[in-house]
């Protein structure tokens, strides 16, 4: 039964869980609107930090309206989290 195990990858339930990958992408904020997502994202690279710019409003992605208030989310790298806050100075209570 082991070498199944192996074959198709299960995990033991008493195996601890895994730590989060520092390549895993988190979202950092929602921008008020997309100029200033873009803003951010620039400031970000300026200090080698690399941000993808997501749009969740539905007009926005697929008409090109302008989006509505919190619909542009920057997301980073796990390992540039920290760093990514403190560039930007957000406190704590910004989403």
């Amino acid at each position: 039964m082991r070498i199944l195990d192996l074959l198709f990858r299960r995990r033991d339930p008493a195996a601890p869980r895994r730590l989060p990958s520092p390549d895993e992408l988190v979202l950092l904020t929602a921008a008020d609107n997309e100029p200033m997502a873009e803003f951010y994202r620039g400031i970000l690279a300026d200090q080698g930090i690399r941000a993808m710019l997501k749009r969740t409003d539905p007009l926005t992605v697929n008409y090109g309206f302008s989006g509505l208030p919190g619909s542009s989310e920057l997301w980073v790298l796990r390992k540039d989290f920290a760093r990514a806050r403190a560039v930007l100075d957000l406190s704590p209570a910004d989403p």
